[in-house]
C-alpha cells in the first residue's frame, strides 16, 4: 500500500527509499551539541556519535559501559527525540534490566540535561518527594535549567507519589508545593522577565510565566515494567501517565 501510494502521489521520488533502513531521525544527527532534527543515514555514523557521547558522559559524569548495538541505539535516539520535543516526557515500558534508566540518562546528556533522581530512604513520604520537586522547580522556573526527572516503579513506594506525578505531568500545578513566602518571592523573582516579555506583571501571569516555563524545562521520564497489571491500574487512575508522555517501548532484546 505505501508503494502504490508513493507511486501514485510523489512521481519524483524513487518508490525504494520508502523503505531505506535505519529510518531514524534524531536532534544530534549533524554532531552533539548542535540540535538539529535530521535523519541519520548510516549507522556506522549513530555508532560513532553514541560512542562519543558516551566517552564524554563517563568523563564528565560517572562511568557507564553500555553496548550500544542497534535496539539500544534506537532507543537513545527516541529518547531523545522525545526530550528535544516541547513538553517532552516519557514513559519507557519495559521488564527490569532492560536499560530504560541507563539510556534515558546517555539521552539526557545529549540533550545538555541536568538528571535528578529520588534517592528512596527509610520513610520517604510525600512531603519528602515534595521538596525534591519545589527544589527541581525553581531551578528550572528560576534559574532556565533544563532537568530530566527520572522515576522507576521501584521509587513509587506510595500511590499517592502519582497523584503528584499526575499533576506534574497534567498541569505542572502541584497542591501545595510551595508555601505562601515562597510563591511571593517565585513571583517577584520572575516580575523583570515578565514585564521584559512584554506582558502585563500581574501576580496571575508571573505565577503563568514560571509554571510554562517549569513545563518547558523539567522533562518528566518513568521507567515502567509492564509485568502484571499495575501499569494497566495506575494508568486508569492517573491518567496522565499514559495521555502527557510519549510511550516508547523496549522489547526483548535480540539474541545477540
Amino acid at each position: 500500500m505505501q508503494n502504490d501510494l508513493v507511486k501514485k502521489s510523489f512521481e519524483e521520488i524513487d518508490e525504494s527509499i520508502v523503505f531505506d533502513k535505519p529510518n531514524i531521525y534524531c536532534h544530534f544527527a549533524g554532531g552533539i551539541g548542535e540540535p538539529k532534527y535530521m535523519p541519520i543515514t548510516d549507522w556506522g555514523v549513530l555508532t560513532k556519535l553514541l560512542q562519543e557521547a558516551m566517552m564524554s558522559y563517563n568523563d564528565l559524569i560517572s562511568a557507564m559501559n553500555l553496548v550500544l548495538f542497534e535496539d539500544a541505539m534506537m532507543h537513545v535516539c527516541r529518547i531523545n527525540r522525545i526530550l528535544e520535543s516541547p513538553r517532552g516526557s516519557a514513559l519507557l515500558v519495559g521488564v527490569g534490566g532492560s536499560g530504560k534508566q541507563s539510556l534515558s540518562r546517555l539521552a539526557a546528556f545529549i540533550s545538555s540535561l541536568e538528571v535528578a533522581q529520588v534517592q528512596l530512604k527509610k520513610g520517604y513520604s510525600v512531603i519528602d518527594l515534595k521538596n525534591e520537586l519545589s527544589g527541581l522547580y525553581l531551578k528550572a522556573g528560576m534559574k532556565n535549567v533544563g532537568i530530566m526527572f527520572l522515576m522507576t516503579d521501584a521509587q513509587i513506594s506510595n500511590e499517592i507519589f502519582l497523584v503528584i506525578i499526575n499533576d506534574l505531568l497534567s498541569s505542572g500545578e502541584i497542591a501545595d508545593l510551595f508555601p505562601d513566602d515562597e510563591v511571593e518571592n517565585i513571583i517577584s523573582g520572575v516580575r523583570n522577565e515578565v514585564k521584559g516579555a512584554g506582558l502585563v506583571d500581574t501576580r496571575e501571569n508571573c505565577w503563568k510565566f514560571f509554571i510554562d516555563r517549569v513545563r518547558r524545562q523539567l522533562k518528566v521520564v518513568l521507567c515502567f515494567s509492564p509485568v502484571g497489571v499495575t501499569l494497566r491500574v495506575r494508568s486508569r487512575k492517573f491518567p496522565a501517565i499514559i495521555t502527557c508522555t510519549q510511550i516508547n517501548w523496549f522489547h526483548e532484546w535480540p539474541q545477540e
